[in-house]
């Protein structure tokens, strides 16, 4: 599912965290690189887009705009890394959750996106494997009402079913997938994206 392209950015590797703390991935203005691509099956019908866009995030600052019309598989991916193997990728293995704030505009009517079918996954450097797919109702259910929601993964979900060879040592791209039988617009706003390490319960 992912797609190359050039360029290079170095990643800052994580060291041994303390409980509380948060490696910022991505949040388009002080960690703000990558490249991104969209993609969609239904051509010449259907639209996809994915744009780094400024006053479009939270509190008025820099997100993801990934904007999809049409049916069947419509989805996109952005690589903080752009696609430089020599980076080695983001060490996300010492923390807890992955994290990200999310906002939905979706069509009306017939043409709004049914909400369970988007989901997100990240791609890694190492052998360029995908993890699993995470439906993001599953943890905001209400998470497409237009408003911003965090979303809050626990790490090891990432590496599930079809992601058991995901590398959380080199972690480089977000991607979005979503599928619908029926024609659908939406427009999908993602900013800070993070790994963070919660304290232990009890």
């Amino acid at each position: 599912m992912a797609k190359e392209g050039t360029g290079t950015q170095a990643v800052v590797k994580s060291s041994p965290v303390a409980a509380g703390s948060r490696l910022v991935i991505w949040d388009g203005d002080k960690v703000g690189g990558g490249q991104g691509w969209a993609d969609c099956t239904k051509k010449p019908g259907c639209k996809s887009a994915l744009t780094k866009t400024q006053g479009v995030g939270v509190d008025g600052s820099t997100a993801l705009k990934f904007h999809g019309e049409g049916t069947d598989w419509i989805g996109a991916g952005w690589n903080w890394a752009n696609y430089d193997p020599a980076s080695g990728g983001t060490d996300i293995s010492q923390y807890t959750t992955l994290t990200f704030q999310i906002r939905v505009e979706s069509g009306a009517g017939g043409a709004a996106m049914d909400p369970s079918s988007l989901s997100v996954l990240l791609g890694c450097v190492k052998d360029k494997k995908d993890s699993a797919d995470l439906s993001v109702q599953q943890y905001v259910k209400d998470f497409a009402d237009g408003n911003w929601h965090k979303v809050v993964i626990p790490i090891g979900e990432l590496t599930k079913g079809k992601g058991g060879a995901f590398d959380l040592k080199s972690a480089w791209q977000f991607v979005f997938t979503t599928w619908s039988a029926a024609p659908r617009t939406f427009t999908i706003y993602v900013d800070q994206i993070a790994a963070e390490k919660e304290p232990a319960s009890g």
